[in-house]
Formats: structure tokens, C-alpha cells, sequence
């Protein structure tokens, strides 16, 4: 039966363990350099490591930028990472989320200027305040400039009234 000092020596992390965990958080500290302010505001982060991240941004020799991210790692090494991880990956969902909308606003579009015989009754049935009218006008307009070759002024106009109305309905 092993005693206390060896179940002590059991419990600690081996070298190698260590170094692959302040790696991970160093890695985290960098994800954490490339977030806009706002975003960094909304993180659960101590002022010290804020200052830090947000110091790293002013640096542009390589040497002192890995000083400095070596730094950051040292300070994350004293914190609880796991709100920080759950605060980037909820970021990273809406980001994603976000994507994905814009996606689907495109593909109603590019449907709408190829004429697809059920996109125009689908839309209507998602949004009962489109303005089919304004919508086929907006169509017309695009596959005319389309097939002059023209900017597409009015395949922007479409997007933008199709994105509103997903944001409309979202609310």
C-alpha cells in the first residue's frame, strides 16, 4: 500500500504534462490577442491580463511579441481557464451562427434571380410583412443588370431587404 509521500508523488504532474499545459494556455492567450475590444470586454478577464493582451497589440518585434505572449501564458497559468473557453467558444457560436445567416439570406437571393418556381411562395410564407411587389421589382432589376453586365446595385438592395426581414423575424 503506497504511503502519503508516494501518493503525493502519484497525484503530480509529470514534466512533460506541465509543459504541454502552459502551451495550451499560452495558445489560449493568443486566440485572446486576436479578439477585438469589444469582444475582450465581454471576456471574464482580470485587469492584469486585459493590460497584457492589450499591450501585446502595440509590439511588432518578434522577440518581444513572444516575450510578451510568453507573458500572457504566465498569467493564464494563475487563472481558471474554463470561463475564458466557454466565453470563446460562445463567441465562436455566434460567429458561426451569424454565418450561417448570412448564407441563407445569399442562397434566397441567388434563388430569387434564378427564377426557382418555390422560393418566391416559401419566402412569403416565413415573412407575411415582404413586400412581394418591392421583391420582384428588386429581381427584375438584378437580372437586368446581370445580364448587361452591370454592377449589381440591386442585388445588394435584394440582400439587404431580405436580410432585414430575417431580422425582423428573429426579434
Amino acid at each position: 500500500m503506497p504511503t502519503d509521500n508516494e501518493n503525493e508523488i502519484l497525484l503530480e504532474k509529470s514534466k512533460t504534462q506541465k509543459k504541454r499545459d502552459a502551451s495550451a494556455l499560452q495558445e489560449l492567450g493568443i486566440k485572446l490577442t486576436q479578439l477585438s475590444d469589444e469582444q475582450l470586454q465581454s471576456m471574464p478577464l482580470p485587469n492584469t491580463l486585459l493590460d497584457a493582451i492589450t499591450t501585446t497589440r502595440k509590439i511588432h518585434h518578434h522577440g518581444g511579441l513572444k516575450r510578451q505572449l510568453q507573458y500572457i501564458g504566465k498569467l493564464m497559468r494563475d487563472l481558471d481557464p474554463e470561463p475564458i473557453k466557454q466565453a470563446l467558444n460562445k463567441l465562436q457560436h455566434k460567429r458561426n451562427h451569424d454565418t450561417a445567416k448570412l448564407h441563407q439570406v445569399e442562397s434566397w437571393r441567388d434563388q430569387l434571380i434564378q427564377e426557382s418556381p418555390t422560393i418566391m411562395s416559401e419566402l412569403l410564407e416565413s415573412f407575411s410583412e415582404m413586400d412581394r411587389q418591392y421583391v420582384r421589382q428588386l429581381v427584375r432589376n438584378a437580372q437586368h443588370e446581370k445580364n448587361q453586365q452591370k454592377p449589381p446595385k440591386s442585388a445588394r438592395k435584394l440582400f439587404k431587404y431580405l436580410q432585414e426581414l430575417q431580422d425582423n423575424s428573429a426579434n
